[in-house]
């Protein structure tokens, strides 16, 4: 369940559970509580759990409530912090305009994913078929790791380029005082998008290939492959799951691309912060930084 920085106040507003009473007929049916004037909705205790899927229904009910209890002293500290003005300081109307924009994004964004369908079983199986190392023979890979930190020097980039083992890029990055750690862990190659699977499966053994990791590059030597074939309805549930989120991110691409670049929106900037010119017709845009060793995806 999602953990809210208020949680742990609730404890202070309300220690134990049931002691934050209030006057009146006790709420029913859809209303889970009422704090003050205002109801708060089973729907709200719902969303407050953020799909949080429990085992058994004693394990929902504690989670139902401490989800009411995070909504309740929420509730609280809002009125208090309402009544103590904060409402109506600048910095809260931008913050608060900038939040309401995130979440009406988000909640387009999570619209147009419900639309993308689920993909037809012929297209499923004939992406199980066309990727192997996924499937038939699905493999697992136990990796030597260089866990790199995020570069953007692009100078450095094109230094580590040509070398192709992790301690020639180990030595590379300590000539300019940047730290890495080596390990050993394994991939398996569900986890890994199909075109670099692909350029993995042709690779020359030894060679060195990056992925991008949490906030970090992790380079990457095969040191042993083993085939674990996945059973079908395992195959069948992964290609489905990775076709749909394929289409849904391509649709929110779309979607949103048309929306930023529509010409017909009216957007006029101060001089001093408008976007750099776009590149004459024919001219080519700047080249991205180098990949940093290796072969990547």
């Amino acid at each position: 369940m999602r953990t809210l920085s208020v949680a742990f106040l609730a404890l202070a507003v309300c220690l134990p559970l049931g002691a934050c009473g209030g006057s009146g007929k006790a709420p029913t049916g859809q209303v889970a509580a009422r704090v003050g004037g205002e109801e708060v909705t089973v729907q709200e205790v719902q969303a407050e759990l953020a799909g949080f899927n429990a085992p058994d229904a004693k394990t929902r009910k504690l989670a139902e409530q401490k989800a009411l209890q995070n909504i309740v002293a929420r509730k609280l500290l809002a009125k208090a912090a309402t009544d103590a003005g904060v409402a109506k300081s600048p910095d809260f109307a931008v913050q608060k305009q900038r939040m309401e924009e995130g979440l009406l994004v988000q909640a387009w964004q999570n619209n147009l994913v419900k639309a993308v369908p689920q993909p037809a079983p012929e297209e499923v199986q004939q992406f199980i078929t066309a990727h192997p190392d996924f499937y038939a023979n699905h493999k697992v890979f136990t990796v030597d790791q260089l866990r790199i930190p995020p570069i953007s020097d692009p100078k450095i980039l094109e230094e580590l380029r040509p070398l192709n083992s992790l301690e020639e890029i180990a030595k590379a990055l300590a000539a300019h005082n940047i730290r890495t750690v080596g390990g050993r862990s394994t991939i398996d190659s569900l986890s890994i998008e199909p075109a670099l699977m692909d350029q993995i499966a042709k690779m020359p053994p030894g060679e060195v290939f990056v992925i991008p990791g949490n906030n970090m590059l992790v380079a990457n030597k095969i040191a042993e492959t083993q085939v674990v074939p996945l059973p079908n309805d395992v195959a069948v549930k992964h290609a489905t799951q990775y076709i749909k989120a394929q289409r849904a991110q391509e649709a929110v691409r779309r979607q949103f691309a048309g929306v930023v670049s529509n010409p017909k929106a009216k957007v006029v900037y101060n001089k001093a912060y408008a976007p750099p010119p776009a590149p004459a017709a024919g001219k080519p845009a700047p080249a991205a930084p180098a990949a940093p060793a290796g072969k990547t995806g």
